[in-house]
């Protein structure tokens, strides 16, 4: 039985008398970068129509922060590099772009698009390191040495994130150094959007893996895998707790382990009998269609067959099996999925019409075949936004948050190696919350109040229009930043309305907001960093830096 886990609010970071923002026309100092090369950006494949889709490619932001430099961000290019960008805070002034790391294509023989692959996904793991995921199939893990010196970074080593051939595309959601028994090891967990074969439906797989160093000196990495999750909905945060024993997930699925799933297959194999099939005919030839449960694939069934005999197996569980009623030509005999279904296709040796297929039981030929109907379009969760706590030793959901039935507003890193913070709406405000991690007892998880943006919550609900979220570490100002030439800035601790005061109570306080209009010709904005004083937004032509 999961731990449920209460929100409780520090009243100490509230402010009651605050009284909205306050429009500001003060101008916000905009310094543009022109780049030479445009940011890498996919799109999504005609075979790619879910909601997930929609959602994991509309939130991508293709702009990393460096958490140990905030003012320092990285962006991957239409030639593969990874590009440096950073702003002078004490000249007030740009730096020019610099290539730090070019992907070799000699080393990624899959560094070519196919449809279903994703965007880079870059993740800082210490002030040294860092790991990039190239949207395809692989890992990176990479040495950037003092990144405050710009130097050229250094490839250590690669993986494959899976074995399974069948899976292409991943997005990386966290990593993390941990020094265990004086052995490094890195942590990783992706996700990759898959359809599920008996829901009709994409699932997310979670890949939870690590790099083990086997040899300090020699500096030998080695790759293993833990365990593979499974989620019914959207993913809205997925962090590793300190020394990564577990994992943190919000969606509004189900999460259970390829494990479970395999459990509940063979379940539903159990309810299978001779009847639950169904077939059709022509004079010429027999298409017979099975049910057929979550995660299988052609080489998981049993299947003979003869010119009067066929039995299908499935896990050893038999699904058909006897005689036909007629001779059929074996060598035209074959078995596919199709539409995620298995079907059984036979040439009649005879053309004609059968009254039965097998001969022990009498199916009618005419009997309506419920895969003809439309396929659903993928229902929309109603289901309560769960924040659960995933341990690899005890291989389950050891704790449970409830959200109530809004996914966070946002998630941004507030501190350098810690795991990334969240935010919720508490009233008209939006609460972030950091996980308190105990090393002495680990099962007792929870999270801690770390910061409050007054009446966020309530404006950020308004911007219907809004692609990217964050707030600054210090948690001074917000943004929302919509997909072309809209920035909203919003500061929270920026003055007490004049003096002005309620008649039986404290000073008013007043915010400020600003809304920055950008020129017509930066395109799409495709990604967004804050630092102290300091927005940095990707568009597709240049980079911007707005002194705040």
């Amino acid at each position: 039985m999961a731990t449920v886990v209460d929100l409780k609010v520090d009243r100490n970071l509230l402010c009651h008398n605050f009284d909205g923002y306050k429009l500001s026309f003060d101008p916000v100092p905009i310094v543009r970068q022109d780049i030479e090369d445009k940011p890498l950006k996919y799109e999504m494949h005609e075979s790619e129509y879910s909601r997930l889709h929609t959602e994991l490619f509309a939130r991508h932001n293709l702009l990393f922060s460096d958490p140990w430099s905030r003012s320092n961000t990285y962006f991957v290019n239409t030639n593969h590099e990874v590009v440096y960008c950073s702003y002078d805070e004490i000249r007030g002034k740009a730096r020019e772009p610099l290539v730090v790391y070019k992907m070799q294509f000699e080393d990624n023989v899959d560094g070519h698009y196919k449809p279903g692959d994703y965007n880079y996904t870059l993740r800082f793991i210490s002030e040294k390191y860092c790991v990039l995921c190239d949207g395809k199939l692989n890992y990176f893990l990479l040495e950037t040495g003092d990144r405050r010196r710009h130097t050229d970074w250094r490839l250590v080593t690669q993986a494959r994130v899976t074995d399974n051939t069948e899976f292409r595309g991943f997005v990386l959601y966290d990593a993390r150094l941990d020094i265990m028994q004086e052995r490094k090891r890195i942590s990783l967990v992706s996700g990759h959007l898959t359809r599920s074969k008996s829901m009709d439906r994409y699932v997310v797989l979670l890949t939870w893996s690590y790099w083990a160093l086997e040899n300090q000196k020699a500096a030998v990495w080695k790759y293993f895998q833990r365990e593979e999750l499974q989620i019914t909905g959207g993913v809205y945060y997925c962090a590793f707790e300190p020394r990564s024993e577990s994992i943190i997930v919000c969606s509004n699925g189900q999460l259970k382990t390829t494990a479970a799933t395999r459990t509940d297959a063979l379940e539903e194999i159990d309810k299978f009998s001779f009847s639950e099939y169904f077939w059709t005919q022509t004079e010429n030839d027999i298409v017979v269609r099975l049910f057929e449960p979550a995660f299988i694939s052609l080489e998981d069934y049993e299947f003979s067959s003869s010119p009067t005999t066929v039995k299908l197996k499935l896990y050893g569980q038999t699904l058909l099996s006897g005689s036909l009623y007629a001779r059929v030509r074996d060598d035209l005999t074959s078995i596919r999925l199709e539409d995620d279904r298995a079907m059984l296709k036979m040439v009649k040796e005879k053309p004609g019409i059968w009254p039965q297929l097998i001969l022990s039981e009498d199916e009618d030929a005419d009997e309506d075949d419920p895969f003809e109907e439309g396929v659903e379009e993928e229902p929309e969760s109603s289901e309560a936004e769960p924040e659960l706590r995933f341990n690899i030793t005890d291989s389950e959901i050891t704790h449970k948050i409830s959200l109530g039935y809004s996914p966070p507003l946002f998630t941004t890193t507030l501190r350098a190696g810690y795991p990334a913070a969240f935010a919720t709406r508490e009233g008209v405000d939006a609460a972030l919350w950091l996980q308190s991690y105990q090393p002495v007892n680990p099962s007792d998880w929870k999270v801690r109040h770390e910061g409050n943006l007054h009446a966020f919550g309530y404006v950020q609900a308004s911007k219907q229009q809004r692609k990217f979220t964050d707030c600054c570490p210090d948690l001074e100002f917000a943004v929302i930043a919509e997909a072309q030439r809209h920035v909203y800035i919003y500061k929270p601790h920026n003055e007490s309305a004049g003096g002005l005061r309620n008649r039986y109570g404290p000073q008013v306080m007043i915010g400020k907001q600003h809304l920055v209009t950008l020129d017509e010709d930066m395109g799409e904005i495709l990604g967004m960093a804050t630092a102290t004083n300091l927005i940095t937004l990707l568009t597709a032509k240049a980079v911007l830096f707005l002194q705040v």
